[in-house]
């Protein structure tokens, strides 16, 4: 369709415009690759975990850890990765990531116990850490502004992307071993390496370094950019809460752990058509960000309200069908929290800033693994999944009071 002016109109406008650019197209494989790993540490860390130690309470702690490991250390290696040059920055994480995870599915394979297995888990958080992030600070140097919006709404159909890839290879890889999951994911981070000489060098931001303390991140929790940290905290929990309830929920309702593979995957195309569908309405104009935000905290409760009914339901149809249900809404909210947190953060602190709100997630990650972790003897499975849903209503409608009474 041709607008007065003779270019692309319609629905898909900024989408085929953002296609043309071959910076972008490059950008998108190499963080894909770069996201693969994150998309399939939790699931496999589970698996491996269980088969190591005889149960699943032990790779949930080791997902747990993991998660913990990337949220006490993304902020400070983005603020790290703010100073450099990127993509060459990358390359010492995405190195440690490989001899990291190769060093843990070794651990795996011959059965070390928990007390090893463990901080190995949380270093494999840390090391790369800020790496996502730092893709997504990218951005501004690979598209241009008017695009950006359109960049983000489907950069979060793409991580569904990966959320679909990464558990379901975890899951055919875990039918021959355990713990094959866990070396792919050193495979994930050498082929980001590689991939990353095809990208364009971004040369740090002018400005003062910001000293790396507590109280530097205090700039961050302020305004909006607080809400949307909170929001990433919040669906981090329920999704860690799933993550680890699933794999022993589908054991109780008669099936195999290794299924929920097929689910993050049914999960995540949903999520994607979600996205997809949210993408269409964007025509390359600046959306204001009062109109997002509202848009963005319905989404959230929706996601969370949907995700209850998996403490109830008793069979493998039913359980999809929840899950799909409530993936519509997933990356739609994630593509408007990373456009109103790029508008909002500072130029020379953009990769940490994003950091920040990977860590929010990692954190929530955590937290939720731990609970289901602190539950599976005492409530089961489908007691730690009733908890889901909770914490990502109360976030949404305290956004609503907060951008109402500020309205």
């Amino acid at each position: 369709v041709l607008g007065a002016d003779g270019g692309l109109s319609g629905p898909w406008q900024a989408q085929r415009e953002l296609w043309g650019e071959p910076g972008w197209r490059r950008w998108v494989m190499a963080s894909s690759f770069a996201r693969l790993g994150g998309t399939m540490a939790p699931f496999a860390l589970l698996l491996a975990g269980e088969q190591a130690t005889g149960a699943f309470s032990q790779g949930a702690w080791m997902a747990s850890g993991y998660a913990l490991g990337m949220a006490a250390a993304a902020p400070f290696r983005g603020r790290t990765l703010d100073r450099r040059r990127l993509p060459g920055g990358l390359r010492g994480p995405l190195l440690a990531q490989a001899a990291v995870f190769l060093a843990l599915a070794l651990a795996c394979f011959f059965q070390a116990s928990l007390w090893v297995l463990l901080p190995l888990s949380v270093v494999g958080g840390v090391v790369p850490a800020g790496v996502v992030a730092a893709y997504r600070a990218l951005l501004p140097a690979l598209v241009p502004k008017a695009r950006l919006e359109a960049a983000f709404a489907i950069d979060a159909v793409l991580m569904e992307v990966q959320w679909i890839l990464g558990p379901s290879l975890v899951g055919v890889l875990a039918l021959a071993h355990a713990t094959l999951g866990v070396a792919a994911i050193a495979l994930t981070g050498l082929s980001a390496l590689v991939l990353n000489f095809f990208l364009p060098d971004r040369e740090p931001p002018s400005g003062p370094p910001v000293a790396a303390t507590l109280a530097s991140l205090a700039p961050f929790f302020q305004g909006l950019p607080r809400l949307l940290y909170l929001s990433s905290l919040a669906v981090g929990v329920s999704w860690g809460v799933v993550d680890a309830a699933l794999p022993p929920r589908l054991v109780q309702v008669g099936s195999r752990p290794e299924a929920w593979g097929g689910l993050t995957a049914l999960l995540s195309a949903a999520s994607a058509v979600g996205g997809l569908l949210y993408t269409s309405t964007l025509k390359g104009r600046v959306t204001g960000d009062g109109v997002i935000l509202r848009r963005c905290m319905l989404f959230l409760a929706l996601w969370g309200v949907l995700l209850v009914p998996l403490a109830r339901v008793t069979d493998l149809w039913a359980l999809g069908g929840a899950l799909a249900a409530a993936g519509i809404f997933l990356a739609p909210q994630a593509a408007m929290q990373a456009t109103l947190l790029q508008r909002q953060l500072p130029e020379s602190r953009q990769a940490e800033g994003f950091a920040l709100s990977n860590a929010c997630f990692a954190l929530g990650l955590s937290l939720g693994s731990g609970l289901v972790a602190a539950m599976l003897e005492t409530a089961g499975p489908h007691g730690a999944l009733l908890t889901a849903g909770v914490l990502p209503v109360l976030v949404a409608a305290v956004g609503a009071l907060v951008w109402r009474s500020r309205a």
